[in-house]
């Protein structure tokens, strides 16, 4: 045997047997070292990654919580443009020289937020780059502006296209990010519920001026039919939202009782609040008025407006107006006549001047064949409107923000007292 085949027989026969068929030393660490290398960029990856996405979700939050601020600010942009035109017409109403002057030329100027019931910053920046002809504007903006409040990204750069021509520093007072859209509804349109707490010793619903405007526009033949479907009675109905707000204890309705054996039974049992709605959502733990009816007839009234439950003759709607017939003429008119009737006023009257008060809308009734009474049509009614929501709405980018108040101007302040306001 040759000297290096010996050296290698020796090491293999002195070598102890647990050592033998292990792999080099160094061989062992270089693979230790490529674990580690490995496994510290993995993390490494991880946690860029992580940085990397955390910041971009804060820059998101960052940029919609700007653009949700903006919205905001727009929205009581919106809110003020209105209490502007309010105040206004609360001015114009207690400035008797004014409003006589106007109303000397045959202006009637009694609701003049009515002049402005909306606003869109989208429809003024198009009125404005079109000349203020609504007439050139396409179907497809109308739709988008009525909408969304808003317009198309062509209709935009053509709006900064004409804007460039303006001589303050190539701006104007619509040049600003984002939309606002407002609109302004008074609450005299609508029956207060609130009314029956102020109506004294009354002792049934069916004596009550609210009571009877209520049912009056709960009847008609479509309703009654929708009422009897259900076995409901209206009667009872409007007797049960009279004790809720009424300070005695027994019902006003027909079948008597205590107001409160109508909750004792309910789980849980609840007491009759005696005391005024705080608003239109707490009809529905009124008994009866969970659900269907509720939705039905909701829009009919409201806890704000007139103390004594008069509606605005000018701004009432058609089945406001129907519901008024009905209860102030004698006999009772089924439908078809009082929609005959309305169009014999139109046609007599197209200026709708019979709409100026209840006297000479009692008159316009009789003239079309109805036999009105007079002093029950201006006892319901009123020319003027004194509480008012303002719904405005500001949207910058994919955000916007809601405001939604309540203006009361029955009072002194020539500001309007603020008795609701809610953010969304």
């Amino acid at each position: 045997m040759t000297a290096p085949s010996l050296q290698r027989l020796w090491r293999v026969l002195t070598q102890p047997r647990s050592l033998r068929g292990r792999p080099h030393p160094r061989r062992r660490q270089s693979g230790v070292a490529i674990l580690i290398v490995v496994t510290t960029l993995m993390f490494l990856t991880i946690v860029v990654t992580e940085l990397a996405f955390g910041a971009r979700v804060r820059l998101l939050v960052a940029a919609h919580q700007a653009e949700r601020i903006q919205a905001q600010w727009l929205a009581r942009t919106g809110l003020n443009f209105y209490r502007l035109v309010l105040v206004a017409n609360h001015e114009l109403e207690n400035n008797q020289q004014i409003k006589s002057m106007i109303d000397s030329i045959g202006i009637p100027m009694d609701n003049l937020w009515q002049m402005v019931p909306m606003i869109n910053t989208g429809l003024l920046r198009m009125l404005m780059g079109s000349g203020g002809d609504a007439s050139d504007l396409s179907d497809e903006t109308l739709e988008s502006l009525r909408t969304t409040g808003r317009v198309s990204e062509t209709d935009q750069a053509e709006i900064a296209d004409e804007q460039k021509t303006s001589r303050f520093n190539d701006r104007d007072w619509l040049s600003f990010d984002g939309d606002f859209m407002a609109e302004v509804k008074d609450h005299e349109s609508r029956i207060n519920v609130n009314a029956f707490a102020n109506e004294g010793a009354v002792s049934t619903v069916q004596e009550s001026p609210t009571g009877q405007l209520l049912a009056a526009v709960m009847g008609g033949e479509e309703n009654e039919t929708w009422l009897r479907e259900r076995n409901l009675n209206k009667w009872e109905l409007i007797a049960n939202i009279k004790d809720w707000v009424d300070q005695d204890n027994l019902r006003s309705g027909g079948m008597g009782g205590y107001e409160d054996n109508l909750y004792n039974t309910l789980d849980p049992p609840y007491l009759t609040k005696n005391a005024p709605f705080d608003s239109v959502d707490e009809l529905r733990v009124v008994a009866g008025w969970e659900g269907a009816v509720y939705d039905r007839f909701k829009d009919t009234m409201t806890v704000y407006g007139d103390p004594a439950g008069k509606v605005n003759i000018n701004t009432i709607d058609d089945p406001m107006m129907v519901g008024l017939i009905r209860a102030c003429v004698v006999p009772t008119p089924v439908d078809p006549q009082i929609l005959r009737s309305l169009e014999i006023m139109a046609q007599n009257d197209p200026f709708l001047t019979y709409l100026q008060d209840g006297k000479k809308l009692a008159a316009a009734l009789t003239q079309a064949g109805l036999t009105a009474d007079e002093a029950c049509i201006t006892s319901k009614v009123t020319k003027t409107s004194q509480t008012f929501t303002i719904t405005s709405t500001g949207m910058v980018g994919e955000s916007s923000a809601t405001i939604t108040a309540v203006l009361d101007f029955s009072g002194s302040s020539n500001e309007g007292r603020l008795v609701y306001w809610r953010m969304d």
